[in-house]
């Protein structure tokens, strides 16, 4: 068999491979998201990074398949990289944001409507989880105000989910009559 029409079976079969991979993935996503009662825009994020994430495996194995080397593959990760480290220096933290909302997703310690308390000293919050995005999280504290926090925090301090109908203050955030 010639050998471009073998590349032209594989790369259909890289492709069929890579769709296939994508709708059982998302169908996954979307059935953990749903029996774990998540809103439809949490696990639409969600489906869109682990989307992304297979279109990027697809093409690196069709790059691959159609001659593209090793010392190539490295040029143009660093190349890519040195770009995005420069161009892009301040959205690591958005990458890093992103990963712990996947993270958060999967692993599903808490989810809207729970109560927590975060514990990071003198900032130490708790409230009632009002939203959970890709990039930050938003709690609700009895009094009505709402924080934003990112995501990468939530992994990085202690949280405790509390339990019972009312939230607990924090003594230290309250001023003394």
């Amino acid at each position: 068999m010639d050998s471009v029409v073998m590349k032209w079976l594989l790369t259909v079969m890289v492709l069929l491979v890579g769709w296939v991979l994508s709708i059982a993935l998302r169908g996954a996503t979307k059935r953990l998201g749903r029996r774990r009662g998540y809103s439809r825009a949490r696990i639409f994020q969600t489906a869109v990074v682990i989307n992304s994430s297979s279109l990027l495996l697809c093409l690196l194995a069709l790059s691959i398949l159609w001659g593209l080397k090793g010392d190539g593959i490295m040029v143009f990760a660093t190349s890519l990289m040195a770009l995005l480290g420069v161009a892009l220096f301040a959205s690591w933290s958005m990458l890093s944001n992103t990963t712990a909302a996947i993270i958060l997703f999967f692993s599903a310690p808490y989810r809207v409507g729970d109560r927590i308390r975060l514990l990071d000293g003198d900032n130490t919050v708790t409230g009632q989880v009002r939203h959970m995005g890709l990039i930050f999280i938003t709690i609700q504290d009895e009094l009505g105000h709402r924080y934003t926090l990112p995501n990468n925090l939530l992994l990085q301090k202690t949280v405790i989910q509390l339990r019972g109908d009312t939230l607990p203050r924090d003594q230290k955030h309250i001023k003394a009559d």
